[in-house]
């Protein structure tokens, strides 16, 4: 990363970041009464490795790791990724809750944020409940049921913990939302883990039933907290996304489109919108007419300032998976570092690495490890909020 002037002043002036409550105030995120700018990472299976095993602390270990090096906070699912994973909510609430308790108790004590993204993967609640994934739009429905029930209960036992920073629908929705050939991808089955995704025209994902979906969450969300911001946890938009909607084609959008499919899918009371952006070692970012990492990351910088919301680059990284074949660690470092600079040049609101200490037997392309050859990345995100601490310090004064 870039040396600037703005980052010799934050080693003066250090990273004050902690666990506090962020909520959003004209087009701008606040925290503890002051505008709020940061990068951290995913740690997304920090509450699965306690819930599938709560004697094994690896990852609580490794949230207060984190507390250590400073990381202001962590993006993570906060529910069972797979239907066989809700077992344990639907038999034993009490013990389900006093495992997620944990989470929250260690990031209180260790001072690091989390955004709990509370319905990851789409179509595992209506997997748990005998549904298919258009039941997501009936309000009568038993996804929408088990929806509401499970929002009030985390939303409320939590909402007084400085460490819960805003609350998150789901991951990545947007890239299921209708695909031409959308009926490839049903049909799978996985008995051990729950799985049903019958090859079925109501397992297909719509734009209103994504946005009807999202529109649910965040109202049900704001029943019990008026404060933190809500975000839907999608990607970057697909190429054709306006145009699979509007004309069931692969037709790449327009600048306009694009930006009219963005605000579709981040609707009100979403209230920061979110990416999410892998330009790849080879081949840089591209969208909507514009290329470059720091010229898309700033496009959607402008066109969330002209929605009035805030951009969580929810994930990012030089690579967009984390296994694959031996890479160049310096062109990894160069891709990393562009992408970390333009959030920072963009005054991008939040940010989240991909990926840390995700499963003890993974590895691959920037898959952080307290001691592991990616560890870097770390210091990279730590200089990276000072300077924007720096930054804001500039913008305070008169």
């Amino acid at each position: 990363m870039k040396s600037s002037g703005l980052l010799l002043l934050a080693t003066v002036i250090g990273c004050t970041l902690g666990a506090a409550p962020a909520t959003v105030r004209e087009g701008r995120l606040w925290q503890d009464g002051k505008p709020l700018r940061a990068i951290g990472v995913n740690y997304c299976d920090l509450f699965q490795e306690v819930l599938s095993n709560p004697e094994n602390d690896r990852t609580l270990r490794g949230l207060r790791f984190l507390g250590e090096k400073r990381i202001p906070f962590v993006r993570f699912w906060c529910c069972g990724f797979w239907p066989k994973d809700w077992q344990l909510y639907m038999t034993d609430k009490e013990e389900y809750f006093r495992r997620l308790d944990l989470v929250v108790k260690t990031a209180e004590e260790a001072k690091v944020g989390l955004i709990p993204s509370l319905f990851w993967r789409f179509a595992t609640v209506p997997n748990v409940v005998g549904e298919f994934v258009d039941a997501w739009a009936d309000p009568a429905s038993k996804t929408r049921v088990l929806m509401a029930t499970y929002v009030q209960e985390v939303v409320t036992r939590y909402r007084e913990s400085p460490a819960i920073w805003g609350w998150e629908f789901a991951n990545e929705v947007n890239l299921g939302v209708d695909l031409p050939n959308g009926m490839e991808f049903l049909g799978k089955k996985m008995p051990a883990l729950g799985v049903d995704l019958a090859k079925d025209e109501r397992n297909l994902v719509t734009k209103d039933i994504a946005v009807a979906a999202h529109v649910a969450f965040a109202t049900e969300v704001r029943k019990y907290d008026t404060e933190r911001f809500i975000t839907s946890g999608n990607s970057v938009l697909r190429a054709s996304q306006y145009n699979q909607t509007a004309h069931g084609t692969w037709t790449k959008d327009s600048a306009e489109e694009a930006q009219q499919a963005l605000a579709w899918l981040n609707p009100d009371p979403i209230n920061v919108v979110s990416v999410h952006l892998y330009p790849g070692l080879e081949n840089p970012l591209s969208h909507a007419g514009t290329t470059g990492t720091a010229e898309v990351i700033g496009l959607h910088k402008t066109w969330c300032e002209q929605m009035g919301k805030p951009l969580f680059v929810g994930e990012f990284a030089g690579l967009g998976h984390d296994r694959g074949k031996e890479i160049d660690m310096a062109v990894y470092r160069r891709v990393e570092g562009e992408l970390i600079d333009a959030m920072v040049e963009h005054r991008v609101d939040l940010a989240a690495h991909w990926v840390f200490d995700y499963t003890a037997n993974r590895k691959g392309p920037g898959l952080i490890r307290p001691d592991n050859e990616w560890a870097w990345v770390l210091d990279e995100i730590v200089r990276a909020n000072q300077a924007i601490q720096a930054q804001l310090a500039q913008e305070a004064k008169p």
